[in-house]
């Protein structure tokens, strides 16, 4: 059958040329993104809006005359850059999400749009309650399956409430998945905020607000009253909506707009209240004239088909088997779709969460993919991405640094939420004594060739999530391969402060704590007593000390005993008399010092 020719698959085609074809510089959150080797000082200028004779000043302090027009090199960029905290990043990479965007914008008909099920995200600060909420409303009992006892990845599932769909995400609430909640708030349609009564706003809580702010996205705030009789507490109730205006949501009650559900997470009478907030509030639209598009949830490892599945959301269109996927500059064709409890179905509608198989791994949480049925457009699109994305895929060596030590790392996880998570956490590690390189990343089964990439980039393996079983631990230990493996964050967190210790080069140094000057030698029975007078600092009963004749040390050793006035005592602090007998030593003078020191060790690389 000939497919008919539609002219928003030439529009799709030409966005990509000219996406190829032109590169940008621009400023984005501090970081200065540059697509070309060489910048003047007058497009600086422009990119940072500052002023040009502001830039050309800084060099000329730094006795360095430069005129507008002419090309920094990268040295002297980063240079002025670093002097006003911006960081530079070379930005020759395509983003497919912003071509996807720009394609559905060009080419859809808002007149056409219809009512479609919201997409409601439970975020909140760890051990809130957030997963307790949802397993409520789920009849499900995730919370006690969770390892670690917190939520470590995003999870999505759909419920029917009063005759409609609302779709959920739970998003982990711990400290190392910042821009995993970052994600997953940038496509949602409302956020379900959970606050426990006790606690009141706590420091994800208030991450969340700001991420809220910034994305203007819709919440309903969840009171959490982890004790029942509670509920209705007016003194926890107000401290909250206090803090809470403060932080620029004010309560409706206080004639705001934000809608406040105070109740127990527990409780089917409270949920239900929330989700008839949630379809008050739902707003959501999907355009029938959109090709079908969405985003990416996660990619995993079936235990069961062994293979990687993906999950998506359906924003607008709907996705059928054999559909030609592009995702990430790549055509995929679905094979199989599943709902999220495990029944295989042929479509998926828009707010749909569905487990796919048959797409290419390499997407993480919040990319846009798009389905291409035409096969012109799909080989035309193919031909200008290939010689682009061959160069991206190459392999780039760690860097050597004559400073620091490289550690290379390769990553694995069963999903890319956990590959991700790890992925920054290892970014955000500063050492001043080792580099992390990240050789590879997969979340795909080990074989042969990932062995000998393992090999060959002579990595340290960390997996998350994914555990190792016998005949992989193997064959890393019969290689040398050094690997590491947990499915709790915390503890992969503390393996590589355990790394960053381990290369620390730590010399021991003695350190005085107290000394004394021998005044009178007292004879008794087999020993001689040092009478001393303690000049500075303490000697303590169980000190290491060494006795100095002039400038020359004649011994070292422990304290036998030590008196004052003839009493047995464990200190003795400076201006006290005390008497002090050695073990191994007893041929004092008067005038010998004997000083109490004890050996630590130091961080040579700490200034």
């Amino acid at each position: 059958m000939k497919k008919i020719h539609n002219e928003n698959d030439d529009l799709f085609s030409e966005i990509i040329r000219q996406r190829i074809s032109t590169k940008n510089n621009y400023l984005e959150n501090n970081l200065l993104y540059l697509s070309t080797e060489n910048i003047t000082i007058t497009e600086l200028g422009e990119i940072l809006k500052k002023q040009v004779s502001e830039i050309i000043s800084f060099f000329w302090n730094k006795g360095q005359i430069i005129n507008k027009n002419q090309m920094l090199s990268f040295d002297l960029l980063k240079d002025y850059c670093k002097s006003i905290n911006i960081e530079i990043k070379k930005n020759n990479k395509i983003n497919f999400g912003e071509i996807i965007s720009e394609y559905l914008q060009k080419s859809g008909n808002d007149s056409q749009l219809v009512e479609r099920s919201p997409i409601v995200s439970i975020m909140g600060h760890i051990d809130h309650g957030k997963t307790t909420l949802l397993d409520t409303i789920r009849q499900t009992n995730f919370q006690q399956k969770e390892i670690g006892g917190i939520t470590q990845k995003i999870t999505i599932s759909q419920v029917d409430f009063e005759g409609k769909k609302i779709t959920l995400l739970d998003t982990p609430g711990h400290s190392d998945f910042i821009k995993m909640r970052q994600r997953g708030i940038s496509l949602t349609d409302i956020v379900v905020l959970v606050i426990d009564a006790s606690d009141g706003i706590m420091f994800q809580t208030e991450e969340i607000i700001n991420y809220l702010h910034e994305y203007q996205i819709p919440v309903i705030i969840f009171i959490n009253h982890k004790r029942p009789e509670q509920t209705d507490n007016e003194t926890n109730l107000n401290r909250i909506r206090t803090q809470l205006q403060e932080k620029g949501l004010t309560p409706l009650e206080w004639e705001g707009e934000t809608i406040i559900v105070s109740g127990n997470a527990k409780k089917k009478e409270s949920t239900n209240n929330l989700l008839e907030n949630i379809l008050l509030v739902a707003d959501c639209k999907t355009n029938l004239q959109h090709p079908t598009n969405g985003v990416i949830i996660d990619n995993y490892l079936h235990p069961r088909i062994g293979s990687v599945v993906t999950e998506l959301l359906v924003k607008d269109g709907k996705i059928k088997e054999k559909d030609t996927i592009f995702l990430n500059g790549k055509f995929s064709k679905v094979k199989t779709i599943y709902n999220m409890n495990g029944k295989r179905i042929t479509a998926a509608l828009p707010s749909d969460p569905v487990q796919i198989t048959g797409l290419t791994p390499s997407a993480e949480l919040g990319d846009k993919f798009l389905v291409v049925n035409n096969d012109n457009i799909i080989k035309s699109v193919e031909k200008e991405l290939n010689p682009y994305l061959e160069k991206e895929n190459k392999i780039i060596p760690s860097p050597i640094t004559k400073e620091k030590k490289n550690i290379n790392l390769f990553l694995l996880a069963d999903s890319q939420n956990r590959l991700e998570a790890l992925t920054e956490l290892i970014r955000k590690k500063d050492s001043p004594e080792c580099n992390f390189w990240i050789t590879h990343r997969v979340i795909e089964k080990l074989n042969d060739s990932t062995i000998e990439l393992i090999k060959f980039t002579q990595s340290m393996v960390l997996s998350f999530g994914l555990q190792l079983n016998q005949e992989q631990t193997k064959i890393f230990k019969e290689n040398n391969i050094p690997f590491f493996s947990s499915k709790i964050i915390h503890e992969i967190d503390d393996k590589i402060e355990e790394i960053i210790s381990d290369q620390q080069k730590v010399e021991e140094v003695e350190e005085t704590v107290g000394t004394s000057i021998v005044s009178v030698v007292i004879k008794y029975s087999r020993s001689n007593i040092a009478g001393c007078q303690v000049t500075s600092g303490k000697i303590n009963r169980n000190n290491q000390v060494k006795v100095v004749r002039g400038e020359k040390e004649i011994f070292r050793g422990g304290i036998k005993s030590l008196q004052i006035n003839k009493e047995d005592k464990s200190e003795a602090i400076k201006g006290h008399e005390c008497g002090i007998v050695l073990n191994g030593f007893s041929d004092f003078l008067t005038g010998d010092k004997i000083i109490a020191f004890q050996t630590i060790k130091k961080n040579v690389n700490q200034a």
